[in-house]
């Protein structure tokens, strides 16, 4: 998926690969528990060494087939992330499902800056053998057999608040409403805004938003007519039209990062290589939020998530 932007200077990191890993074990290891030794024989691959692999492919861009050619010429990088030997596609697929990706997830923050969210979904094309898919339309209007991916992430972190999976066939509007009510407040924080697109712009949604304290700028489809509801028009003067069309297109964002996922990072061909939902669903989370850590990672380095989204896609 194509943004229709270019960047308006050269990519260049912070920090040069190799001091960059070291920074990436360290931060992980704060947040991984050691665990029990388990009987029987050692695992190959720790835990963190494939937390390792996923957030350096993240960094680079890579799909997980291109990061192990990498790793095969070059040794040196495959020692740094901790790997003896570059592990299988196989082994790949079957243990980063099992990951435990929720605790990379963001802490609480205190703050008094207003926080810019983008919700919005994205379809994964499935195996047509795999009976817990569902035909559902695209943005382009073909038909596409698979799942469906629901994000909500702040625009100006990388941080993803809530991800869900589900059949290709639901719908935008409710799952988004389910998604707002996990989000949470921050101690003197102001009213956060959540951007969407006009699949979002029931007046349900906006009454939810205004109960929660937050502020909803959604598109409009020109082919359902004019704009109705009080909740758009409330916004609207609220923040001003042309505030508001500033925000609405910050969408560009999140759609940037759903090309980025479904392209160089290959996710679509890992859904591909799964059936089921629940495997689908732990698929998405591994490549979801390998991506995540990294965008906090370099934003934190002072590098904005916006800068790192135009270079990389």
């Amino acid at each position: 998926m194509s943004c229709g932007r270019t960047p308006d200077a050269p990519f260049h990191p912070t920090l040069p690969l190799e001091e960059l890993v070291p920074l990436l074990q360290a931060w992980l290891q704060a947040r991984l528990p050691e665990g029990e030794r388990k009987p029987g024989r050692p695992r190959t691959f720790s835990d963190l060494s494939l937390f390792l692999f996923h957030l350096v492919r993240a960094l680079l861009g890579f799909s997980s087939e291109r990061m192990r050619r990498e790793l095969a010429r070059n040794p040196r990088l495959r020692k740094r992330l901790g790997l003896e030997r570059v592990p299988s596609s196989a082994t790949l697929s079957e243990r980063s499902r099992k990951l435990p990706w929720p605790l990379l997830r963001g802490g609480k923050r205190v703050g008094r800056g207003r926080r810019v969210l983008a919700m919005d979904a994205t379809l994964l094309p499935a195996q047509r053998s795999d009976g817990e898919a569902a035909w559902g339309v695209g943005s382009d209007g073909g038909w596409v057999y698979g799942y469906k991916l629901h994000l909500l992430v702040d625009l100006d972190t990388g941080e993803v608040l809530a991800l869900r999976v589900t059949p290709a066939s639901w719908h935008d509007s409710p799952v988004g409403r389910g998604m707002l009510w996990g989000v949470e407040r921050f101690p003197g924080e102001k009213p956060p805004v959540v951007v969407a697109d006009a699949a979002y712009e029931g007046e349900a949604n906006f009454r939810l938003t205004r109960r929660r304290g937050m502020l909803l700028v959604t598109g409009h489809n020109r082919r359902r007519g004019r704009p109705k509801g009080r909740g758009r028009l409330l916004n609207l003067r609220r923040r001003g039209r042309g505030a508001y069309r500033r925000l609405l297109g910050r969408r560009w964002e999140l759609e940037t990062v759903f090309g980025l996922l479904k392209g160089p990072m290959g996710l679509v061909g890992a859904v591909g290589r799964v059936r089921g939902l629940k495997a689908v669903a732990l698929q998405v989370e591994a490549w979801v939020m390998a991506w995540s850590v990294v965008a906090q990672l370099l934003g934190q380095a002072g590098l904005p998530i916006t800068r790192v989204l135009r270079a990389v896609a």
